[in-house]
């Protein structure tokens, strides 16, 4: 085999090119090369291997062509470059520009595979392919392909193209006027999920994806619901922009169930539906969600969010999982500049919808003086004070009111180690100027002092061991205890609760004295392999002395946080709070996961909430491969007090080589029934239904 480095034997050929031209160092390999120096051309033949920077080229024959820096190659061709092989039969490749023309084209690109008959390559980073198919299948004849009369490929970036036709082998299913896929967000160009349920009838949901540039990208949604009409919307997200990131969420629909004619069926269905005002039960029914975060320098940052709503049922209707998140969401704006030891924010709140009862702030500002150490004494000092008009305002009434508020609260403490013991009194107080009180009295004062003491230390054993935990060997355990006692005292406030309006935390301000017991407890383990928290353990009581609107002294409530995590793939954790007064358990919250540590096979979850006089609902989570190519997946939330499933999902995820197909039913607290099955691309998995959320058409998350 003969080896040629062509910078070599350009300077010894009297080629015709001048001296002033750029002579390319490219590296070729063959069986057989010939030189012909009155055309200035090299011809190599057999295994092929042209190499030129961080490009391969591979080829049964090869012309070279000096004076042009281009090279003609034919049969088996093959060009490597940065993870993208291109195949084809007859290439023309230009070194100066790395542009190519090329026949009988495939592009293996994981996770894109495309072909085509003709190709050109742009530059060092584009393809266009003429009459070709770019997919995620990696099959010699795929299962499904994005056909278009151009395609161009940015390898590792995105898709584009006009005119789209998506076929399933030979059959079109799809036509989309514009197509346009990154590769860097795991989201699939087009969402299909078509169902059936008691509350939609049968339905499709479709999500087409576009992609603008590395800023501007989004979704158009149509959606058909045989029982309550067509929806349409988009979900436009700009980011990284001179201004920042922003979402915009517009959705909208004409409800056929909230027609004038419909009322009897719409009651009932939504029996709690009937005392509604007629403004709460149009059919033209909408949501315009706004969100913007900005950081225009490290110590300045912006975000505002707006939520509209046509009324109080709408989220809960169309976008269940979206509600069950956060069922109040408001609408704010919050600007805050940070200093090196202090901030200033200024928070403008407005309700926007008049079915909801919020507090505004038109505007508040705040200033937070963190904590500093005063000189290099002992003494530390910090402070948090606002200035604002503040409203409150009850849905859909005309009850509000309104008052302007200065509040401040200063604390000023002393730390200091006495051997083993941190000891850490403080002092300050509350000072509240309200514009005017319930009775219309104008400059009302409230006062109300503070004092308290903290007293902890830190406690540590090692224990050196040596035993079998599993696979792992455990050769020391390590126990620290950290005990702590606080003591906190708020005076009488000068002006009783019951005298100023009531818009947020600061003005419910009333006596309270309080004795705190922690003992946090962490042991550590170290094995031959690592070393982890293996518990966390730590218990509270407090105690109330002479509680506000409570005779006498009592223990008031006991909280525990535990945790264990003796593997990788086994955890529990619980938290609870219990209340001394009432005797009774008014909090608690536990969840044990457990998967099979070697394949993966299964994963389980289980969970319990349980708020007193509010709830107490179980959760499982469980998914178990059936088969090599079938999955089972199975959601239940169950509520105790009620004595029936809040929800039901029961699904199979099948492997359909390039996607998975997820069919299943989903059954709510009515029992009714809701039928789905979803295509999900293995390669762009953004698409997922239930079973890490509550499926309900057509949500997602921002």
């Amino acid at each position: 085999m003969k080896k040629l480095f062509f910078l070599l034997v350009m300077l010894s050929l009297p080629l015709t090119a001048t001296a002033s031209e750029a002579v390319l160092p490219v590296d070729i390999n063959a069986d057989e090369i010939n030189y012909l120096q009155e055309e200035g051309t090299a011809i190599a033949k057999g295994n092929v291997k042209l190499i030129y920077k961080d490009t391969q080229l591979f080829a049964d024959e090869a012309t070279y062509d000096a004076k042009k820096q281009t090279v003609h190659i034919k049969g088996n061709v093959k060009i490597i470059k940065e993870g993208t092989t291109a195949y084809g039969s007859d290439v023309i490749y230009d070194f100066n520009t790395q542009n190519a023309q090329m026949s009988d084209v495939t592009l293996v690109s994981p996770p894109m595979y495309g072909g085509a008959k003709e190709a050109n390559k742009i530059g060092a980073e584009k393809y266009v392919l003429n009459e070709g198919y770019m997919t995620t299948c990696n099959k010699e004849h795929p299962h499904y392909r994005i056909v278009a009369k151009h395609l161009t490929f940015y390898p590792g970036v995105k898709v584009v193209a006009k005119n789209v036709v998506i076929k399933v082998g030979s059959t079109p299913v799809f036509y989309v006027p514009y197509f346009s896929m990154p590769l860097d967000d795991g989201s699939f160009p087009l969402e299909f999920i078509p169902g059936s349920s008691e509350e939609w009838g049968y339905y499709i949901l479709n999500r087409w994806r576009y992609h603008l540039n590395q800023q501007h990208r989004g979704k158009l949604i149509f959606d058909w619901y045989s029982k309550r009409g067509a929806g349409v919307g988009i979900l436009h997200k700009a980011q990284g922009t001179k201004v920042g990131d922003a979402v915009l969420n517009v959705y909208a629909i004409e409800d056929k169930l909230n027609k004038l004619q419909e009322r009897d069926t719409l009651f009932k269905e939504f029996p709690e539906r009937k005392d509604a005002t007629s403004k709460n039960l149009e059919d033209d029914r909408y949501k315009i969600q706004f969100y913007h975060s900005w950081r225009p320098s490290n110590n300045l940052s912006m975000r505002m969010e707006l939520q509209k709503f046509s009324d109080p049922f709408f989220m809960k209707d169309f976008f269940k999982s979206e509600y069950e998140k956060e069922p109040h969401p408001l609408s704010y704006s919050f600007i805050d500049y940070s200093f090196s030891n202090s901030s200033l924010s200024l928070l403008t709140q407005k309700r926007m919808n008049d079915f909801f009862t919020e507090t505004e702030y038109l505007p508040q500002l705040e200033y937070d003086f963190y904590r500093q150490q005063l000189g290099s004494s002992n003494f530390y000092f910090e402070s948090q004070s606002t200035a604002g008009n503040l409203g409150y305002r009850v849905a859909d009434e005309e009850t509000h009111y309104e008052a302007g508020r200065l509040h401040t609260h200063n604390t000023i403490s002393y730390a200091q180690n006495i051997k083993w013991l941190y000891i850490n009194p403080f002092a300050g107080g509350y000072t509240t100027l309200y514009s005017k009180d319930l009775t219309e009295r104008e400059g009302v004062v409230r006062v109300a002092p503070e004092t308290g003491i903290n007293f902890s230390t830190k406690l540590y054993r090692n224990f050196d061991t040596s035993f079998d935990f599993g696979s792992e060997k455990i050769t020391q355990m390590r126990h620290i205890l950290t005990p702590t006692l606080s003591y906190s005292y708020i005076f009488p406030p000068t002006v009783s609760k019951n005298r100023v309006f009531q818009f947020d935390d600061i003005d419910a301000l009333g006596r309270h004295e309080k004795i705190k017991l922690t003992l946090d407890n962490k042991i550590k383990a170290r094995s031959d392999r690592r070393t982890w928290d293996f518990i966390y353990f730590s218990p509270a009581v407090e105690y109330s002395v002479k509680k506000e609107g409570i005779k006498g002294s009592f223990f008031d409530k006991i909280t525990s946080d535990f945790e264990i995590y003796p593997k990788g793939w086994l955890s529990f954790t619980a938290r609870n709070e219990y209340d001394c007064v009432d005797r009774a358990l008014t909090e608690l919250n536990t969840d044990f996961s457990i998967r099979d540590p070697k394949t993966e096979k299964y994963t389980l979850s289980l969970g319990h909430r349980y708020l007193r006089s509010e709830s107490s609902q179980a959760t499982l989570d469980f998914k178990y491969q059936l088969t090599q190519k079938v999955q089972f997946k199975n959601y239940l939330r169950y509520e105790y007090k009620e004595k029936r499933f809040q929800e039901q999902q029961y699904a199979l995820r099948t492997d359909l080589h390039c996607w998975w197909l997820d069919t299943g039913v989903t059954i709510d607290h009515r029992n009714n029934y809701t039928l789905w099955f979803a295509l999900v691309c293995k390669d762009f998995p953004s698409l997922h239904i239930g079973f890490d959320q509550t499926y309900s058409g057509a949500q997602k998350s921002y």
